[in-house]
């Protein structure tokens, strides 16, 4: 059975860094540095090739996907994986929802309680999960009856 959706935050979608937020972002990125995202990609690539579709979805066919909604921070190096992502999957036919959240870190979501934002995030993605499942399985939307 094909899942009914996803909801990812902060994709690392491109091991290969070739997006424009890992310079654009990296003064306000409280997280990550190029150096870290790359030192990742290489304990995971183990010498294998950073654009293979397999460790980069980026570089994948995103055709026949379910609908994605994906939640990232403007302040995060990862931006422009998520952004070039929601784009390739949009024009693949998927249907995408990418919010993009002014000054926010690396999964600002981990924060309820500290960033309104966070609260927010979550809300929306509860949302979008609960429409999917609903869509999918119209009967849990009607009470049951005891």
């Amino acid at each position: 059975m094909q899942p009914v959706g996803a909801a990812v935050m902060s994709p690392r979608t491109d091991l290969a860094l070739t997006g424009d937020s890992v310079e654009t972002r990296a003064a306000a990125d409280p997280i990550f540095t190029r150096g870290v995202l790359q030192g990742f990609a290489e304990m995971y690539l183990q010498g294998q090739d950073a654009t293979n579709p397999k460790a980069s979805p980026l570089y994948a066919r995103l055709g026949r996907l379910p609908p994605i909604r994906i939640d990232v921070g403007d302040d995060e190096l990862l931006l422009a994986d998520a952004i070039r992502y929601a784009d390739r999957a949009r024009a693949a036919g998927v249907e995408i929802t990418l919010s993009v959240w002014e000054g926010m870190p690396h999964v600002f979501q981990s924060s309820l309680g500290q960033f309104f934002a966070a609260e927010q995030s979550v809300n929306a993605i509860s949302d979008f999960l609960g429409r999917r499942l609903i869509d999918f399985f119209p009967s849990i939307n009607t009470p049951s009856e005891v």
